[in-house]
């Protein structure tokens, strides 16, 4: 393997890594870290909303934080998934199906973080995330070549850029439809068949993301935190963090801290 030109971003983390070889469906269930499914043997068919992903053997999917998902599994089938969190602009999310070579090095590498994180003990942070940043690069490469971004509809590569540089603002679907210059119902079917949700729905997955990732700093309140992420009112927040994610943002920040944290004055106390 090549190592990276650039070193791995800090923020990036590699979250959780498995197998999949059956032949039964996975129900509706949705994460809250960007997930690739990498498909090495039969079939499967992921739906999020309206939008379906098809996998066949040799195709690595890509799912979107959040989003409810169910896998139609077609026969006995085999995938590596894992799940990671990145800094706002590292990855695009967006939904798509991208086809491998079998010599591929992403299919490599997907392989060697399952294994690293399934060892016992597993392999240091700093392995998977250099790995992990080969991979994601891999991914941005496949990309240009294809030119799947380039398919894009404008406005929406256009909206989606406002909506990532402004989550911290009170936005409404008139403003994001003027800014990527098209009607409001129209940028709205374009969300939909592109993301599976509307642009509203889109900035909220984006805010809680962003959350999710600024929760990892344990030198930020609570209220800061929904504050950078668009939300005036920290209890509005809490409720719609643990409606969407199962818990609190203070369970969650004690749960990737590996302890019960506490905010003082000039430090963290544990």
């Amino acid at each position: 393997m090549n190592a990276p030109v650039k070193p791995a971003p800090q923020e990036l983390q590699l979250r959780w890594c498995n197998r999949f070889a059956a032949g039964r469906d996975v129900t509706w269930h949705s994460h809250a870290e960007t997930e690739l499914v990498a498909v090495t043997r039969g079939q499967c068919r992921i739906r999020l909303g309206e939008q379906v992903l098809e996998g066949v053997r040799g195709s690595l999917l890509v799912l979107p934080a959040g989003v409810a998902q169910y896998q139609e599994t077609i026969g006995d089938t085999r995938t590596t998934y894992l799940g990671f969190e990145a800094p706002p602009g590292l990855f695009d999310e967006s939904a798509r199906v991208l086809k491998l070579d079998s010599d591929d090095p992403a299919l490599e590498w997907m392989e060697q973080l399952c294994d690293s994180h399934l060892a016992r003990p597993p392999l240091s942070p700093e392995v998977g995330r250099t790995i992990l940043t080969a991979l994601l690069r891999r991914i941005g490469d496949l990309d240009a070549a294809t030119g799947s971004q380039a398919r894009l509809h404008p406005a929406v590569r256009t909206a989606r850029a406002y909506l990532e540089a402004n989550l911290a603002r009170v936005l409404t679907l008139a403003d994001i439809a003027h800014a990527a210059g098209v009607s409001a119902s129209h940028l709205s079917a374009l969300f939909a068949a592109q993301f599976g949700a509307g642009p509203l729905h889109v900035l909220q997955r984006l805010r809680l993301e962003r959350a999710c990732w600024l929760l990892s700093n344990p030198y930020l309140r609570i209220h800061e935190v929904a504050a950078f992420c668009g939300y005036e009112d920290e209890n509005y927040f809490t409720r719609l963090f643990h409606r969407r994610m199962g818990m609190t943002p203070g369970m969650w920040r004690r749960k990737r801290l590996g302890g019960s944290w506490r905010i003082r004055r000039g430090g963290v106390e544990k």
